[in-house]
């Protein structure tokens, strides 16, 4: 009967269409099923700088306590038209439709926990669940999450990991884009008098060593576009990647060698290239004996597991709130007049 619900709760969450930006459908599902365990969720107002269509949801129980639980709400692709498989050891698609595990299984997984305490009357310590908006693409509801002030730990239900397993590292990412900037000409009879930013970009990539440079870091070129029409010698050309690091300190000489080698390129044709990047999230490290990881460790013991510390490969909304310790904030914006409401971000300060 255990089994039963929480794989119930899971199908009818899964089944809630709720791409990334577009996750009204869900919050309003997660919202009302707090509210109807006696709960007083909230919307954070996060939607205002987020550009999703809601708010994360944030729901204190017991007064918030230290600790907070989380999950996003979206999903890469539909799944509202996605035939769910059940059998006796799993739940899958039938492969034509995304399943929406990642994350309404650790949605499912957190509401499912909260409701059999309340149905059983378990006691439980003062903590805080959330919600957010945009997990799969900019993680913006995580960078704008407001939590209660007294949250020092968090635990994202966000991995395809082995039971027992958990992240304790996980890389940060940082893109990067290349504007190369060349001379237009006709193709035909100015071809001499033209410079080519596809022929640029084209260069500065074959002297790219680029792919895993080590087993924490890697790079990629993402996308390429330029160009107007064939006979035309391009004026522009746009490249876009990524550097993938667990240490920012060896992640930045990739990042200037990138840069390095387009300024080269351009240089030597008589054009110009301008390199940008910023940190899409960054990378965080605990050690074992760190407070969060020693509390992640009893708990699964307690649930009869190994613990496993893994080192990701990718990122969550864990990478923003790491990046954001010692300044999370909530404030009841429903208290607020509608210009004092502001949602921070990383970096701002407070």
């Amino acid at each position: 009967m255990e089994h039963r619900r929480i794989t119930e709760l899971f199908l009818e969450l899964a089944r809630i269409d709720g791409r990334s930006g577009k996750e009204a459908a869900v919050a309003q599902f997660a919202y009302s099923f707090l509210k109807n365990l006696g709960l007083e969720p909230l919307r954070d107002g996060a939607n205002a700088v987020s550009g999703s269509n809601t708010s994360n949801i944030v729901c204190p129980v017991g007064g918030g306590g230290e600790l907070a639980l989380l999950a996003h709400m979206d999903t890469a692709n539909f799944t509202s038209s996605t035939k769910q498989v059940v059998t006796a050891d799993r739940i899958a698609s039938d492969g034509k439709w995304p399943l929406g595990a990642n994350d309404r299984a650790g949605m499912a997984a957190i509401l499912y926990a909260l409701e059999r305490a309340a149905i059983f009357n378990l006691p439980l310590k003062p903590f805080t669940i959330a919600f957010t908006t945009q997990g799969e693409t900019t993680m913006a509801g995580g960078r704008n999450l407001g939590l209660p002030a007294g949250i020092r730990y968090a635990f994202v239900f966000d991995s395809s990991l082995d039971p027992g397993c958990y992240v304790s590292s996980s890389p940060g990412v940082a893109g990067f884009a290349v504007h190369v900037t060349g001379k237009p000409s006709r193709s035909g009879p100015d071809t001499e008098t033209g410079i080519s930013a596809i022929r640029i970009a084209a260069k500065a990539l074959a002297a790219l060593d680029t792919d895993r440079h080590d087993e924490e870091t890697t790079s990629n070129i993402g996308i390429i576009s330029g160009g107007e029409a064939t006979n035309v010698v391009p004026i522009y050309t746009l490249v876009r990647g990524e550097v993938r690091a667990l240490d920012k300190a060896k992640g930045l000489p990739i990042l200037d060698g990138i840069k390095a080698e387009f300024e080269k390129a351009a240089s030597a044709a008589g054009g110009k290239a301008m390199f940008n990047w910023a940190w899409d999230f960054q990378p965080y490290r605990h050690d074992k004996d760190s407070g969060v990881c020693r509390m992640a460790e009893t708990a699964l013991r307690g649930a009869g597991l190994q613990p496993v510390p893994v080192i990701s490969q990718s990122g969550s909304d864990a990478n923003s709130l790491n990046a954001r310790r010692g300044r999370l904030k909530l404030r009841d914006r429903r208290k607020e007049p509608a210009h004092q409401r502001r949602i921070y971000t990383p970096g701002t300060p407070r």
